[in-house]
């Protein structure tokens, strides 16, 4: 969804060395084997030549180290040597890490540091919970992740239990566990059954004191630290949250009142702060540092909605936007680069302003290419676009069309990733479109709008 965009954005990639003695090496002439040989692998296709691969390297191979006793494989791929392996399970940016549970391909949805895949792997691969018999196991599962649940029950059943259980199933970042040892439970100073969080951040026990129904939210509001500075490291944490509502300052000072505003309105929003170092960030949201500081609340899921406050972000001003968001006062802001003066090219210019004007027009067929300036795939798929359009240049009814999605947003339009290839027959008012899953090269294009044109004369060009 959102955040796989949005990932795109921040990092051109993040690989990993596969020299590291616990990472394997994956390529054409083991990859099967590996897999047929071992239940899980977590396999990370990269690319060497990224500037910012290298950040995830030593992380990986802490993982690599850590998951080795768990019986969990992690490997690698250099894509750009094994394409066929990146082709077939679709590979559209770096880094793609697909976890291999019995061979069967499934997405990975984990951080980019050691304690967060380690995390992710052992939740994704062994029980909800795991079982405890003791006060010293609990502190030492405790010890041993960033973030645990632990539930103290006189017996492994009834309501509590089952609520407990299925939200430990549904939860794919915190470890679980559950205990029905009566000294456990005094030691931590609860009586069953309870539920407390041990983390390594803000407070560092939190006991759970309401209805289980309720048990989800209060494990999503403890699950991250109050305000997570951002880096690419922890984007996964802000933007994968559940709560799917980001409270995010741009400003390169310190700032007590955010604190405290954070902590008064834990479990509404998750908050961030973001320097102006994270540039990638402050262009796709598109701040600038001239900006600085200002506030955003940014909503997650299908398609990234902003709310900016105007205005100096004061702490009354910052809880009064979170207010008006809650109520549903506050409406989203779309960017959009100017209505280009000359737009003759084989391939017209699509900018937020001008999008309904153009895709939209109900007597053309519309192909728009959604794509990233700094787009491994975008640029390679350039020339092919551009030979598509001189075909089409004098047909008045097809139009070949692009759009920097980095710097333009459309409501209703959603990106996956880059580049997001969009089909808008004639007739059509709806700005979703339909996804064009085809082929790239330039016979692909062409045979699918000779099937799927609906203008007058779309047919006839061809």
């Amino acid at each position: 969804m959102m955040w796989k965009v949005l990932a795109l954005c921040l990092v051109a990639a993040v690989a990993v060395s596969a020299s590291d003695d616990d990472v394997v090496t994956l390529g054409a002439d083991n990859f099967d084997q590996v897999l047929a040989d071992n239940e899980f692998v977590l396999v990370e296709f990269f690319a060497p030549w990224c500037g910012h691969c290298k950040k995830l390297a030593p992380e990986y191979a802490k993982a690599a180290t850590a998951l080795k006793a768990d019986g969990v494989v992690l490997g690698a791929v250099d894509a750009t040597i094994d394409k066929d392996l990146a082709s077939k399970f679709e590979v559209r940016g770096y880094p793609t890490l697909k976890l291999f549970k019995s061979g069967v391909a499934t997405e990975y949805k984990g951080g980019r540091t050691a304690d967060t895949i380690v995390s992710y792997i052992r939740k994704a691969t062994g029980p909800p919970a795991k079982t405890l018999n003791s006060a010293e196991e609990v502190t030492a599962f405790a010890e041993d992740n960033k973030v645990v649940a632990v539930g103290y029950f006189a017996a492994l059943e009834g309501d509590e239990y089952d609520a407990f259980i299925k939200v430990a199933k549904a939860d794919e970042k915190v470890a679980f566990a559950e205990t029905t040892d009566s000294a456990a439970a005094e030691a931590a100073g609860v009586t069953a059954p309870a539920v407390v969080i041990y983390k390594k951040f803000d407070e560092p026990i939190v006991k759970f004191d309401g209805e289980f129904a309720d048990l989800k939210d209060f494990i999503v509001a403890n699950s991250v630290p109050s305000v997570i500075p951002f880096t690419m490291e922890v984007a996964g944490e802000i933007f994968q949250n559940p709560l799917g509502k980001v409270a995010m300052l741009f400003t390169d000072s310190d700032n007590a009142e955010y604190d405290a505003i954070a902590k008064a309105n834990k479990g509404k929003f998750v908050f961030s702060t973001s320097d102006s170092a994270q540039s990638r960030l402050t262009s796709y949201i598109g701040v600038t540092k001239a900006d600085f500081p200002v506030f955003y609340i940014i909503t997650t899921g299908g398609q990234m909605k902003k709310f900016p406050l105007e205005g100096e972000p004061t702490a009354e001003a910052i809880q009064a936007h979170l207010d008006g968001f809650l109520s549903g006062e506050l409406k989203p802001t779309y960017k959009s680069e100017p209505v280009p003066k000359d737009n003759d090219g084989p391939v017209t210019v699509i900018v937020g302003k001008n999008f309904d004007d153009i895709v939209l027009d109900t007597k053309k067929d519309v192909l728009l290419e959604v794509y990233a300036p700094w787009c491994g795939h975008c640029k390679k798929l350039e020339p092919i676009y551009n030979e598509l359009g001189e075909f089409y240049a004098d047909n008045e009814n097809i139009v070949i069309a692009k759009m920097d999605g980095t710097a333009n947003e459309v409501e209703g339009v959603e990106v996956r990733g880059f580049p997001t290839l969009k089909f808008y027959p004639a007739g059509s008012t709806d700005r979703s479109g339909s996804e064009y899953k085809g082929g790239r090269e330039l016979e692909d294009f062409k045979k699918f709008l000779s099937e799927n044109a609906k203008s007058a004369s779309g047919h006839d060009e061809l």
